[in-house]
């Protein structure tokens, strides 16, 4: 299981709130908001009390993105990059946007901090909107060209729908015309529901359906493997390979608590899936044991029993489903939504 003293990758969520709706986000419902999400922001202080500088000064990497919130949305955002440049100089920074909030000149402050940012762009003009809600194209376009032309290393991450797939390789061509570092075309893995079983399409807001891609090309083929398998004795069996401990990754929500990953953090406010077996194993567990950087150490709680109560259940019966279906060895859903060369890798 993951060591303390081994984390090279912190994934780190600042903020619950986001401008953005998109319908399949962990803090949405159908293009709503959730009405029980908590709201939390942090700030430079926060950051200097619950995140030790002696684990700052041993990582590697610090990706600020999360399961409910968009970062950029933390008004402290320059001076904690800064601040944590200042720690551990040789850092790695990075963050994921929807580019559709603040302004030109904060994305040209964030080019002089961050090493890289990943631009959550799902289509052109006339689609774009259609899953990242609330989003608007020119604002986008101005603050990636901001952050682009101040020397910012932009990737753009394009999911694939059946409603954009053919804007893909025009999408592409814009990148490079803007002067993007990477193109990276995802397959999505989301036109799943609680229990993990494939849905053809998705309401959002009682105007219009997104669906799945239908061309093969940017078919997440693990949904094949969904269809053709018993998932419930699929999760009850398969070998589970932690993807967090291959690459000694933590994840620590906004909320406080820790996990390997952020695919756990997004099962605890979900409407859909608040009640399910997963969502009352954790919740019982958090409760119990040192879970939260706000009441323990990072430390006492990664070495500490909530990250070996994890560990465990990945070979007994209080095994969790969603580290069965993200991290289990028959069915790839986290691989097979990468196409191209991802960031994160």
């Amino acid at each position: 299981m993951l060591n303390y003293t081994n984390i090279k990758t912190l994934q780190l969520e600042i903020s619950t709130l986001c401008n953005a709706a998109c319908p399949q986000c962990a803090r949405n419902h159908c293009g709503f908001n959730i009405p029980d999400l908590p709201v939390h922001k942090w700030s430079l202080a926060t950051i200097k009390k619950y995140i030790p500088k002696n684990f700052i000064q041993q990582l590697e990497t610090i990706y600020f993105c999360g399961s409910y919130g968009d970062p950029f949305m933390t008004v402290d955002f320059i001076d904690i990059a800064k601040y944590i440049r200042s720690v551990n100089p040789s850092i790695r920074l990075g963050a994921h946007t929807n580019a559709s909030l603040r302004t030109p000149e904060f994305f040209k402050e964030c080019a002089e901090v961050l090493d890289f940012v990943g631009f959550g762009i799902d289509g052109l003009e006339d689609t774009n909107h259609l899953y990242r809600r609330n989003c608007f194209w020119n604002k986008i376009i101005e603050n990636v060209t901001a952050f682009i032309q101040a020397g910012g290393h932009a990737v753009w991450d394009f999911i694939v729908f059946e409603h954009n797939q053919h804007q893909v390789e025009t999408a592409r061509a814009l990148s490079k015309q803007l002067g993007f570092a990477k193109f990276n075309v995802k397959k999505t893995c989301r036109f799943l529901n609680y229990n993990h079983e494939l849905v053809d399409s998705y309401d959002v807001a009682n105007e219009y359906k997104i669906y799945p891609p239908s061309d093969p090309l940017y078919y997440n083929r693990a949904y094949d493997d969904i269809k053709n398998t018993d998932l419930i004795e699929y999760k009850k069996t398969t070998c589970i390979k932690c993807n967090a401990v291959r690459i000694n990754e933590i994840y620590i929500g906004s909320d406080g608590y820790v996990f390997p990953c952020g695919w756990l953090s997004d099962r605890l406010y979900q409407p859909t899936v608040i009640g399910t077996p997963d969502n009352l194993k954790i919740w019982e567990q958090l409760d119990q044991l040192p879970s939260n950087v706000y009441e323990h150490h990072v430390q006492d709680i990664v070495d500490g029993d909530w990250f070996t109560w994890i560990k465990n259940s990945w070979t007994n019966e209080n095994r969790l489903d969603r580290c069965a279906m993200m991290c289990g060895t028959g069915i790839n859903v986290i691989g097979e939504q990468n196409t191209d060369v991802s960031y994160k890798i």
